[in-house]
């Protein structure tokens, strides 16, 4: 199963919508895990090119997508908390066993607190997802930084307290 893992081919793609006409062009990257940020419910898709798929959204044009490959099979794992609605555990699973954790992310805008935007976020998010961190475990996904956000006059500037 190790050398699975070290074989483990994973794509992170913010697709800005309509996925369903673009999907085809990130196949042929041929991943086992496809996180796509801004990516429409996985029933808005005329064929099923994937072996499972996690999706969580507001409506279905418009959410965060997990896809798998190859026979993997992937879960939200039980830890999974709304607080970070866009930042998902889930189980990868090959041949009946887990062989890692994932943890796939769109960053947002927390509008009610500043220290929370985007990557502030994620910090909170992983934060609360400590006990995965000490896992094997893969993060990726669209982590919506900007330099422009490092000056001091941005409110995530410095050490962020909880």
């Amino acid at each position: 199963m190790v050398d699975r893992l070290n074989k483990l081919k994973v794509v992170a793609w913010n697709c800005n919508m309509a996925f369903r006409k673009k999907y085809k062009y990130i196949l042929s990257y041929k991943p086992d895990l496809l996180i796509v940020p801004e990516s429409e419910h996985p029933e808005n898709f005329k064929d099923t090119f994937y072996s499972d798929v996690v999706w969580i959204g507001d409506n279905n044009k418009k959410g965060l997508s997990v896809f798998s490959f190859n026979n993997i099979k992937i879960s939200l794992h039980k830890s999974y908390c709304d607080e970070f609605k866009y930042i998902l555990p889930i189980e990868v699973i090959i041949n009946n066993e887990k062989i890692i954790n994932l943890i796939a992310v769109w960053a947002q805008n927390d509008y009610e607190d500043p220290k929370r935007r985007y990557i502030g976020n994620v910090w909170c998010a992983l934060n609360h997802y400590k006990d995965l961190l000490e896992t094997s475990i893969i993060i990726a996904g669209d982590l919506n930084w900007n330099v422009i956000w490092d000056s001091k006059k941005s409110p995530l500037y410095g050490t962020l307290t909880i």
